[in-house]
């Protein structure tokens, strides 16, 4: 015999059979057997025990529904009016079956209504969006206190809009749920996975790096084509895909909203090159690959626009990755977003120097370090040579090869 918690999981879709056309009895009946066909669910079992609390075996249950809905005909002809079908079931266990010593008012409304604070998506038993993105927030304060690596991963169904309308929005809850299982077999238990909006996932990776995480996202990709390939409703392949992009704290974001934008971005343009695929934020977007300078035979310096000329004030500056467009380092001094700086970068082992002019767009506190930022300053480069020096630099410092 079905149990409530059970019930509960498939409580949309069965109250769903409901809202959608109340008087058409055929159809009621047909709906209960294809969710009981795609999911394996006592369906008619499943939905009694919402509306009345009653439980029963799947066959007498069913038995139970076809007397009902005679009942309402029933109903129907002596109050020469059509008779709502929570009416009927009501009437039914209280003076025909008599099964309701204590019956309810049956509320659709209110049985189906989930509880806004809630931190679970009711259509696939993943976290919410809201959860999500708090617990991406929480794991990026984690990555920059203790510098570990974190990944984050956006999903889509491919053609998902059109699997929907081929056949049914019923059919395509229950695929959506086999989605979630999927991908919930595929992570670890440190990893999250959520359902952030429609046909669209967010998988948290923490302590991942890049290449892990696109094998991560690889076996997902290639788990779920070889599953929706085999799949089939009413006798069709439904040959389902999913696309996936990529993005990782820090370097391609630092803030939890816009490392989801990132991934998001990268899913797109997977999409674009026609799906069923992983795109990686950085080789999509970025222009520019950074380099790890905290082991190469290189001296960056940072000082003041006003103070081009001299040697900085001591301030104790920290590189962590410069590129062609940029540089991370960390500092004790108290920049302003757009304030002008000069880099001075100086090859250790000949000498070989590069200056140029920076502007400040990102800082940020460090965590558990009180009065220490970490600063992102991008490069203005003037002309095309500037980019040329810097990328000269990179190379005969042995950056590049980092």
């Amino acid at each position: 015999m079905i149990t409530l918690e059970e019930a509960t999981r498939y409580r949309e879709e069965l109250t769903e059979v409901l809202r959608e056309d109340a008087h058409n009895e055929e159809r009621i009946l047909k709906r209960l057997d294809q969710i009981r066909t795609q999911s394996g669910l006592q369906a008619y079992a499943a939905l009694l025990l919402i509306l009345t609390n009653l439980g029963f075996e799947e066959s007498e249950a069913r038995r139970h529904w076809e007397e009902i809905l005679k009942h309402r005909r029933a109903l129907g002809q002596s109050l020469g009016r059509n008779v709502g079908l929570r009416i009927a079931v009501l009437d039914y266990f209280v003076n025909v079956n008599r099964q309701l010593t204590s019956p309810r008012i049956i509320d659709l409304a209110l049985v189906d209504r989930q509880d806004p604070s809630s931190p679970i998506d009711p259509r696939t038993g993943l976290w919410n969006a809201r959860q999500f993105l708090a617990a991406l927030q929480k794991e990026i304060r984690r990555a920059k206190r203790y510098r570990l690596d974190l990944t984050m991963l956006y999903l889509d169904i491919d053609d998902f809009r059109e699997i929907n309308e081929r056949y049914g929005e019923l059919v395509g809850d229950i695929l959506l749920r086999e989605v979630a299982i999927l991908i919930k077999n595929k992570i670890r238990d440190i990893d999250m996975a959520a359902r952030l909006a429609g046909e669209e996932f967010g998988l948290i990776l923490p302590e991942t790096e890049r290449m892990g995480s696109f094998l991560v996202a690889e076996r997902i990709r290639k788990e779920m084509e070889r599953h929706f390939l085999r799949r089939d409703v009413d006798g069709r392949a439904i040959a389902m895909t999913v696309t996936i992009g990529m993005a990782k704290y820090p370097e391609d974001a630092a803030i939890a909203d816009r490392l989801v934008r990132r991934a998001e971005e990268a899913m797109h343009q997977a999409k674009a090159r026609g799906g069923n695929s992983v795109g990686v934020y950085y080789r999509e977007r970025r222009n520019y690959i950074r380099f790890d300078v905290s082991r190469q035979h290189v001296s960056i310096r940072v000082q003041t626009a006003e103070g081009a000329g001299v040697e900085p004030a001591q301030s104790d500056h920290a590189p962590l990755n410069i590129s062609r467009s940029g540089l991370l380092f960390e500092s004790d001094k108290t920049y302003a977003i757009g304030d002008e700086v000069v880099i001075v970068c100086q090859d250790g082992r000949d000498q070989a120097r590069v200056t140029l002019r920076a502007r400040i767009v990102r800082i940020e506190e460090i965590e558990g370090e009180p009065r220490r930022f970490e600063v992102g300053a991008v490069f203005l480069l003037e002309w095309d040579h500037q980019e040329a020096q810097v990328t000269e630099f990179l190379r005969r410092g042995g950056v590049a090869a980092g």
